[in-house]
């Protein structure tokens, strides 16, 4: 038997979900080690059992690149640039928003470095350097490249111990010629030190942007590249020889070898796993149109798929301070999880995350030396996660600890019993979570009654259905694996490249041969990039897209073109149908077009996509509706529709069979997840193993 595997390393455990020739889905499950990941991945490997001989497919995803950003912790990195601009790094965009929301409208507004968790630039200022150089915004020499300047700079680079070296020339994007020769002289002087351009890496219109998501390729490069050697030895000596692949954050998939060269864009790699399986199952189910919800042990990940297809953004700011600009799915991430800690501020009133108890010391019932109470805590005294079946029974906590630091942090203070005070915090975090689900739907024009809610991550479906409630989703959708989804989105993704190329014309003004031509090029680069990894032309299939805006605005609609529009050269037509599909985006976003006002081309993209062969889902035994076989007893556990603890049917996920009705208040434990039923909702497990709940308000 060959096998398929994915490895998702998270915040709190590493997941891995191995498929094999007839679709049958195993999962195994171990605590993270952020100091080295690679160490969590060998030892999940070892747990799972399987010889990675007979493995056809691995693929990974990895928090490396967003922790060493978020840390602080990359490399020694130097930028080059051009003369005139060494401080855009700094500067940014002056989104006074991003930095203190109090101090929007102050003119005498300090630097942000000056309070806790305040911006400082990845490159301090003696590490970033000027070269005498420009291009106008066509591309076109208008200053000569000193390439002596370059020789010194590069001199200075070696004498200050710099690992890696970010190029990033104004309007280089347009004319790479520059930032080319740059590198040529860079690698002659400084060998085997790696070289990002932004030619390269991002080259598309808006300097600090394009700078941003360059210096972030740099700076955790060396890092990343040294993690997937690391990893790829440790594959190698337990028997897999073969090449990997890694999560992109926008989707899709590239060679461990690619990621090494673009670490940036595989910087939210393991969240857009669980949102790719989501999308995937839900077109699977019939339902195209879902939101991805992930709670997990440290955050809480929602996304909005319409029609199959996840939201993506290029507009990403990690930890709300580094800019990135690459591909990353829309999702909006809070700080709530399992191990999001409950606290008292000093007006008494009670607060749920951000702050998390992570793997270690982990919460108070890990008996780790985890003193404050977590949602996990307040899940297992509301009788929802059963002490006894922890991780499958794999791992041991303790009940007892958990009702000590919630009385000790939480009830004592406020005056009011344990459970009182599990099932506030219970409700405190749902409202966390819902307020980032009105984000992506509401404050964007979905109406959630259109959409059905697919949970993932360890605790999400503990509390997805009172959040469904409160939003009137329909539907709540608990796929077989929820706490190893992400791991499951690695081995269903298909292979990916994006390129990009800024176009900044007005449509009146726009050469569609110039047009053509560039798409060409794009493709050209992106199918042979995805040919690389073994595919065939006629295997790989387009995506074309660009980004628009009204003349004068400030930011662009993405928009996606139809293969039909590609077929042909375009021509004048092509441009007014794009202007067409422009204004209609732009109301369906907004509530307003202006079809009289100028409209700009800004970035031209191509994506090549390769088809992952995808095992068919594996139909599970059925069954009449009674689920009387897979009843593991009855427990006591609180809900306020009893207004308190109250007796509840408890299952075993994996005795159900296709057809089983449960009726809520229910319990069904597996090994990596509780799903809870309360009471008057009625679950179905269908012909996959997948429990879909239709939601009562």
């Amino acid at each position: 038997m060959k096998y398929r595997v994915g490895v998702d390393c998270g915040g709190t455990f590493t997941d891995l979900v191995m498929m094999d020739e007839k679709g049958r889905v195993s999962v195994a499950k171990s605590s993270s080690t952020p100091q080295d990941p690679s160490v969590a991945v060998e030892s999940v490997i070892k747990k799972s059992g399987i010889d990675l001989k007979d493995v056809t497919f691995f693929s990974h995803g990895a928090t490396v690149g967003a922790n060493t950003v978020i840390q602080n912790k990359g490399v020694k990195t130097a930028i080059v640039t051009t003369k005139g601009f060494r401080d855009i790094l700094e500067l940014r965009r002056g989104q006074r928003v991003l930095d203190r929301p109090t101090d929007m409208y102050n003119l005498q507004m300090d630097l942000p470095q000056d309070y806790v968790g305040g911006y400082s630039p990845l490159v301090e200022r003696p590490y970033r350097f000027e070269i005498p150089e420009r291009l106008d915004h066509r591309g076109n020499v208008v200053k000569t490249l000193d390439e002596e300047a370059v020789r010194l700079v590069a001199g200075e680079i070696r004498d200050k111990g710099v690992e890696s070296v970010a190029v990033c020339y104004y309007f280089g994007f347009v004319n790479p010629v520059h930032e080319q020769r740059t590198r040529e002289i860079l690698e002659e002087l400084l060998p085997g030190i790696p070289i990002s351009l932004s030619s390269e890496v991002l080259p598309i219109i808006r300097e600090y942007e394009r700078l941003s998501t360059t210096t972030i390729n740099a700076y955790v490069m060396p890092i990343m590249r040294a993690y997937l050697q690391n990893l790829r030895n440790k594959l190698n000596d337990l028997g897999y020889q073969k090449a990997y692949y890694v999560m992109q954050s926008g989707g899709g998939i590239m060679s461990s070898d690619k990621a090494g060269l673009r670490p940036v864009y595989t910087i939210d790699s393991g969240p857009a796993g669980g949102v790719t399986a989501a999308a995937d199952l839900g077109r699977k189910l019939g339902y195209p149109d879902v939101i991805s919800f992930d709670m997990g042990g440290t955050t809480a990940k929602v996304c909005v798929i319409r029609g199959g297809k996840p939201e993506v953004t290029t507009n990403f700011w990690i930890d709300g301070k580094y800019f990135v600009g690459a591909p990353v799915m829309d999702m909006v991430e809070i700080g709530a999880g399992g191990g999001s800690m409950a606290w008292i501020d000093s007006a008494g009133a009670v607060h749920v995350g951000p702050q998390s108890a992570g793997a270690d010391p982990g919460p108070a019932c890990y008996n780790r030396g985890g003193t404050e109470p977590t949602v996990t805590d307040a899940d297992l005294v509301l009788g929802y996660i059963n002490a006894d079946y922890f991780l499958g029974g794999d791992m041991s906590v303790d009940v007892e600890a958990s009702g000590a630091a919630i009385k000790e942090k939480i009830a004592d203070r406020l005056g009011m019993g344990i459970s009182e005070a599990a099932h506030g915090i219970y409700r405190l975090i749902n409202a966390n979570m819902l307020g980032a689900m009105r984000i992506v739907t509401v404050q964007r024009g979905y109406d959630p009654r259109d959409f059905s809610l697919l949970v993932s991550g360890g605790t999400a479906a503990v509390h997805a259905v009172r959040m469904a409630q409160e939003l009137h989703i329909p539907r709540v959708i608990c796929p077989l694996s929820p706490g190893t989804f992400s791991a499951y989105g690695l081995i269903t993704a298909d292979a990916r490249y994006d390129v990009y190329r800024s176009y900044v014309f007005l449509t009146s003004q726009a050469d569609p041969g110039v047009m053509q031509g560039i798409y060409d090029d794009l493709k050209k680069e992106a199918e042979g990039e995805i040919e690389k990894l073994g595919f065939k032309s006629e295997e790989i299939k387009r995506q074309y897209a660009i980004d628009m805006r009204y003349s004068g605005q400030a930011h662009e609609v993405a928009m996606e073109i139809p293969p039909d529009m590609m077929q042909g050269k375009m021509d004048r037509s092509s441009i007014q149908k794009l202007e067409a599909m422009f204004h209609e985006r732009h109301k369906s976003l907004f509530g307003h077009a202006s079809p009289e006002g100028g409209v700009e081309f800004i970035t031209l993209s191509v994506a090549a996509i390769g088809p992952i062969e995808k095992e068919e889902m594996y139909e599970i035994e059925e069954s009449s509706e009674d689920p009387e076989h897979a009843l593991k007893g009855v427990r006591q556990v609180f809900f306020e529709d009893f207004k308190g603890y109250g007796d509840c049917n408890t299952y075993d996920r994996y005795a159900l069979k296709a057809n089983n009705v449960i009726r809520g208040p229910a319990i069904v434990e597996q090994m990596d997840t509780t799903i809870v039923v309360p009471p008057r909702q009625r679950a179905r497990v269908d012909r996959f193993g997948n429990i879909i709940m239709d939601v009562t308000p």
